[in-house]
Protein backbone atom coordinates (compact mmCIF):
# COMPACT_ATOMS: atom_id res chain seq x y z
CA UNK A 1 0.00 0.00 0.00
CA UNK A 2 1.58 2.98 -1.02
CA UNK A 3 2.71 5.87 2.33
CA UNK A 4 0.43 8.55 2.05
CA UNK A 5 1.75 11.60 1.95
CA UNK A 6 0.54 14.79 3.41
CA UNK A 7 -0.25 17.84 1.00
CA UNK A 8 1.12 20.31 3.88
CA UNK A 9 4.55 18.59 3.92
CA UNK A 10 7.27 18.83 0.84
CA UNK A 11 10.65 16.55 1.42
CA UNK A 12 9.58 16.09 5.22
CA UNK A 13 8.86 20.29 5.17
CA UNK A 14 5.83 21.20 7.03
CA UNK A 15 4.75 23.76 4.93
CA UNK A 16 2.36 24.84 8.02
CA UNK A 17 5.23 25.57 10.09
CA UNK A 18 7.44 27.51 7.35
CA UNK A 19 4.07 30.08 6.56
CA UNK A 20 4.16 31.19 10.12
CA UNK A 21 8.07 31.04 10.47
CA UNK A 22 9.09 34.78 11.04
CA UNK A 23 11.94 35.91 8.05
CA UNK A 24 14.60 37.72 10.21
CA UNK A 25 14.82 41.65 9.94
CA UNK A 26 17.83 41.92 8.42
CA UNK A 27 17.34 39.36 5.57
CA UNK A 28 14.36 41.33 5.13
CA UNK A 29 16.14 44.15 4.27
CA UNK A 30 18.82 42.74 2.58
CA UNK A 31 16.45 41.10 0.21
CA UNK A 32 14.31 44.74 -0.19
CA UNK A 33 17.67 46.09 -1.22
CA UNK A 34 18.92 43.69 -3.72
CA UNK A 35 15.72 43.59 -5.35
CA UNK A 36 15.35 47.80 -5.35
CA UNK A 37 19.16 48.44 -6.92
CA UNK A 38 17.93 45.85 -9.63
CA UNK A 39 15.27 47.54 -10.57
CA UNK A 40 16.91 50.99 -10.67
CA UNK A 41 19.82 49.90 -13.02
CA UNK A 42 16.71 49.31 -15.12
CA UNK A 43 15.69 52.71 -14.73
CA UNK A 44 18.57 54.80 -14.74
CA UNK A 45 17.10 57.94 -16.25
CA UNK A 46 15.55 59.01 -12.95
CA UNK A 47 18.70 59.11 -11.64
CA UNK A 48 20.48 61.03 -13.78
CA UNK A 49 17.35 63.08 -13.29
CA UNK A 50 17.76 63.47 -9.79
CA UNK A 51 22.04 64.40 -10.60
CA UNK A 52 20.69 67.11 -12.85
CA UNK A 53 18.02 68.74 -10.03
CA UNK A 54 20.87 68.50 -7.74
CA UNK A 55 23.17 70.27 -10.23
CA UNK A 56 20.28 73.27 -10.89
CA UNK A 57 19.78 73.17 -7.70
CA UNK A 58 23.60 74.24 -6.58
CA UNK A 59 24.14 76.51 -9.49
CA UNK A 60 21.51 78.32 -8.79
CA UNK A 61 22.57 79.28 -4.89
CA UNK A 62 25.90 79.62 -6.14
CA UNK A 63 24.72 82.88 -8.65
CA UNK A 64 22.15 83.75 -5.41
CA UNK A 65 24.89 84.25 -2.97
CA UNK A 66 27.03 86.63 -5.13
CA UNK A 67 24.21 89.41 -4.56
CA UNK A 68 22.30 88.36 -1.49
CA UNK A 69 23.53 89.13 1.98
CA UNK A 70 22.94 87.23 5.26
CA UNK A 71 22.55 89.60 8.43
CA UNK A 72 22.43 88.50 11.95
CA UNK A 73 24.10 87.17 14.44
CA UNK A 74 26.50 85.55 11.79
CA UNK A 75 26.89 87.71 8.72
CA UNK A 76 27.27 85.92 6.10
CA UNK A 77 28.40 87.02 2.08
CA UNK A 78 29.80 85.34 -0.80
CA UNK A 79 31.20 81.74 -0.15
CA UNK A 80 30.18 81.83 3.20
CA UNK A 81 26.18 82.39 2.05
CA UNK A 82 27.04 79.48 -0.72
CA UNK A 83 28.40 77.21 1.95
CA UNK A 84 24.99 78.18 3.73
CA UNK A 85 23.16 77.19 1.26
CA UNK A 86 25.38 74.03 0.43
CA UNK A 87 24.40 72.34 3.88
CA UNK A 88 20.96 72.47 3.08
CA UNK A 89 21.27 70.85 -0.34
CA UNK A 90 23.41 68.19 1.14
CA UNK A 91 21.47 66.99 3.72
CA UNK A 92 18.09 67.66 1.57
CA UNK A 93 19.64 64.76 -0.72
CA UNK A 94 19.06 62.05 2.49
CA UNK A 95 16.17 63.40 3.31
CA UNK A 96 14.22 63.50 0.24
CA UNK A 97 15.73 59.62 0.25
CA UNK A 98 14.15 58.83 3.58
CA UNK A 99 11.04 60.63 2.91
CA UNK A 100 10.01 59.47 -0.13
CA UNK A 101 11.41 56.09 -0.50
CA UNK A 102 8.73 54.19 2.10
CA UNK A 103 5.86 55.98 0.67
CA UNK A 104 6.61 55.04 -3.38
CA UNK A 105 7.19 51.74 -2.34
CA UNK A 106 3.28 51.91 -1.20
CA UNK A 107 2.50 53.48 -4.16
CA UNK A 108 4.52 50.98 -6.56
CA UNK A 109 3.17 47.62 -4.59
CA UNK A 110 -0.59 49.24 -4.83
CA UNK A 111 0.21 49.58 -8.11
CA UNK A 112 1.18 46.47 -8.63
CA UNK A 113 -0.92 44.64 -6.72
CA UNK A 114 2.08 43.52 -4.32
CA UNK A 115 0.40 44.89 -1.39
CA UNK A 116 -1.40 42.14 -0.25
CA UNK A 117 1.00 39.93 -0.49
CA UNK A 118 3.85 41.68 1.56
CA UNK A 119 1.28 42.24 4.49
CA UNK A 120 0.30 38.35 4.62
CA UNK A 121 3.38 37.17 4.90
CA UNK A 122 5.58 36.98 7.84
CA UNK A 123 7.84 39.57 7.15
CA UNK A 124 8.65 42.88 9.17
CA UNK A 125 7.26 45.55 7.25
CA UNK A 126 9.48 47.84 8.65
CA UNK A 127 12.57 46.03 7.31
CA UNK A 128 10.76 46.51 4.01
CA UNK A 129 10.95 50.11 4.38
CA UNK A 130 14.31 50.03 5.39
CA UNK A 131 15.23 47.99 2.78
CA UNK A 132 13.18 50.67 -0.50
CA UNK A 133 15.43 53.60 1.86
CA UNK A 134 18.73 51.40 1.76
CA UNK A 135 18.45 50.84 -1.78
CA UNK A 136 17.47 55.03 -2.70
CA UNK A 137 20.72 55.65 -0.22
CA UNK A 138 22.95 53.48 -2.35
CA UNK A 139 21.70 55.04 -5.84
CA UNK A 140 21.87 58.53 -4.73
CA UNK A 141 25.64 58.12 -3.35
CA UNK A 142 26.55 59.13 -6.81
CA UNK A 143 24.67 62.72 -5.73
CA UNK A 144 25.56 62.60 -2.35
CA UNK A 145 29.58 61.61 -2.59
CA UNK A 146 30.31 64.48 -5.17
CA UNK A 147 28.34 67.25 -3.63
CA UNK A 148 29.79 66.11 0.26
CA UNK A 149 33.13 66.75 -1.45
CA UNK A 150 32.63 69.76 -3.60
CA UNK A 151 31.36 71.43 -0.30
CA UNK A 152 34.09 70.33 1.88
CA UNK A 153 36.64 71.26 -0.38
CA UNK A 154 34.86 74.54 -0.99
CA UNK A 155 34.90 75.39 2.39
CA UNK A 156 38.00 74.23 3.49
CA UNK A 157 36.36 72.09 6.84
CA UNK A 158 39.31 70.40 8.77
CA UNK A 159 39.59 66.51 9.13
CA UNK A 160 37.06 66.25 12.30
CA UNK A 161 34.52 68.78 10.77
CA UNK A 162 34.13 66.94 7.90
CA UNK A 163 33.62 63.60 9.78
CA UNK A 164 31.02 65.43 11.69
CA UNK A 165 29.24 66.20 9.33
CA UNK A 166 28.99 63.02 7.34
CA UNK A 167 27.52 61.80 11.06
CA UNK A 168 25.22 64.31 11.10
CA UNK A 169 24.03 63.60 7.93
CA UNK A 170 23.15 59.76 9.04
CA UNK A 171 22.10 60.43 12.32
CA UNK A 172 19.29 62.54 10.58
CA UNK A 173 18.46 59.80 7.70
CA UNK A 174 17.96 57.28 10.80
CA UNK A 175 15.79 59.84 11.59
CA UNK A 176 13.95 60.53 8.77
CA UNK A 177 13.61 57.27 7.87
CA UNK A 178 11.22 56.80 10.49
CA UNK A 179 9.32 59.80 9.18
CA UNK A 180 9.40 58.23 5.64
CA UNK A 181 7.49 55.20 7.01
CA UNK A 182 5.30 57.32 9.14
CA UNK A 183 4.32 59.69 5.94
CA UNK A 184 3.98 56.29 3.76
CA UNK A 185 1.21 55.06 5.95
CA UNK A 186 -0.98 57.77 4.56
CA UNK A 187 -0.48 56.28 0.93
CA UNK A 188 -1.79 53.12 2.89
CA UNK A 189 -4.34 54.28 4.30
CA UNK A 190 -6.09 57.29 1.38
CA UNK A 191 -3.58 55.53 -1.43
CA UNK A 192 -3.77 59.03 -3.54
CA UNK A 193 -1.78 61.16 -1.17
CA UNK A 194 0.84 62.41 -3.34
CA UNK A 195 -0.11 65.97 -3.16
CA UNK A 196 -0.90 66.35 0.12
CA UNK A 197 2.96 65.01 0.78
CA UNK A 198 3.97 67.44 -1.48
CA UNK A 199 2.95 69.88 0.74
CA UNK A 200 4.53 68.59 3.42
CA UNK A 201 7.75 68.56 2.08
CA UNK A 202 7.93 71.96 0.58
CA UNK A 203 6.45 72.79 4.28
CA UNK A 204 9.35 70.76 6.28
CA UNK A 205 11.89 72.14 3.99
CA UNK A 206 11.33 75.62 4.44
CA UNK A 207 9.91 75.42 7.88
CA UNK A 208 13.18 73.72 9.22
CA UNK A 209 15.80 76.34 7.94
CA UNK A 210 17.13 74.62 4.56
CA UNK A 211 17.29 78.55 2.94
CA UNK A 212 16.51 80.63 6.06
CA UNK A 213 18.06 80.78 9.38
CA UNK A 214 15.66 79.32 11.90
CA UNK A 215 17.05 81.71 14.54
CA UNK A 216 15.33 84.94 12.71
CA UNK A 217 11.46 83.58 11.95
CA UNK A 218 9.00 84.52 14.59
CA UNK A 219 9.08 82.51 18.06
CA UNK A 220 6.17 80.70 17.02
CA UNK A 221 7.05 79.31 14.02
CA UNK A 222 10.38 78.08 15.67
CA UNK A 223 8.88 76.27 17.93
CA UNK A 224 7.14 74.27 15.35
CA UNK A 225 10.44 74.13 13.37
CA UNK A 226 12.28 72.88 16.57
CA UNK A 227 9.90 69.19 16.78
CA UNK A 228 11.22 68.50 13.25
CA UNK A 229 14.85 66.60 13.41
CA UNK A 230 16.15 68.50 9.90
CA UNK A 231 16.19 71.64 11.82
CA UNK A 232 18.56 70.50 13.79
CA UNK A 233 20.73 68.50 10.95
CA UNK A 234 21.02 71.79 9.18
CA UNK A 235 22.03 73.28 12.07
CA UNK A 236 25.03 71.04 13.03
CA UNK A 237 25.99 71.45 9.23
CA UNK A 238 26.42 74.87 9.28
CA UNK A 239 28.32 74.58 12.35
CA UNK A 240 31.02 72.35 11.31
CA UNK A 241 31.12 73.42 7.49
CA UNK A 242 31.31 77.29 8.54
CA UNK A 243 34.39 76.04 10.77
CA UNK A 244 32.65 76.55 13.74
CA UNK A 245 31.57 80.60 12.95
CA UNK A 246 28.01 80.15 13.36
CA UNK A 247 25.84 80.45 16.25
CA UNK A 248 23.83 77.61 16.75
CA UNK A 249 20.15 77.43 18.13
CA UNK A 250 21.37 75.38 21.20
CA UNK A 251 24.97 74.43 22.41
CA UNK A 252 26.58 71.97 20.02
CA UNK A 253 26.35 69.06 22.24
CA UNK A 254 22.55 69.54 23.19
CA UNK A 255 21.74 69.63 19.35
CA UNK A 256 23.50 66.18 19.08
CA UNK A 257 21.26 65.00 21.68
CA UNK A 258 18.29 66.21 20.27
CA UNK A 259 18.88 64.82 17.12
CA UNK A 260 19.58 61.34 18.54
CA UNK A 261 16.41 61.36 20.79
CA UNK A 262 14.26 62.48 17.57
CA UNK A 263 15.72 59.33 15.67
CA UNK A 264 14.93 57.33 18.77
CA UNK A 265 11.39 58.94 18.98
CA UNK A 266 10.06 58.67 16.16
CA UNK A 267 11.28 54.85 15.42
CA UNK A 268 9.39 54.00 18.33
CA UNK A 269 6.14 56.55 16.90
CA UNK A 270 6.36 54.83 13.51
CA UNK A 271 6.65 51.00 14.78
CA UNK A 272 3.53 51.94 17.12
CA UNK A 273 1.80 53.53 13.45
CA UNK A 274 2.51 50.49 11.75
CA UNK A 275 1.23 48.12 13.60
CA UNK A 276 -2.06 49.85 14.09
CA UNK A 277 -2.20 50.44 10.01
CA UNK A 278 -1.53 46.80 9.84
CA UNK A 279 -4.08 45.34 12.24
CA UNK A 280 -6.74 48.00 10.94
CA UNK A 281 -5.90 47.16 7.51
CA UNK A 282 -6.48 43.41 8.12
CA UNK A 283 -9.29 43.97 10.14
CA UNK A 284 -11.25 45.72 7.36
CA UNK A 285 -9.49 43.45 4.73
CA UNK A 286 -6.86 43.43 2.46
CA UNK A 287 -8.12 43.91 -0.21
CA UNK A 288 -8.89 47.90 1.30
CA UNK A 289 -5.50 48.56 1.31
Amino acid sequence: MPEKISVNTVDGINLSDVSCRKVPFIDVVIATTLKDLRIARRYLPNLLGDIVQIVIRILFFLLFSNFAVYTGPTNLTGNELFIFFLGAILLWVFSNTALTAPLNSVTSDLYNGTLEYLYSNPISRYAYYVGTVCAKAITNLAIFIPAFIFMIFYSGASLADTVNVFLVCLTALITLIAMGIVISLLGLLWRQVGSIVGVLFIFFEFLAGAYFPVGQYPKAIQYFAYVLPHTWGYDLIRYYSLKNNWDTLAPVSVEWIILGAFALIYTMISLILLNKVEKLSKKQGLNLI
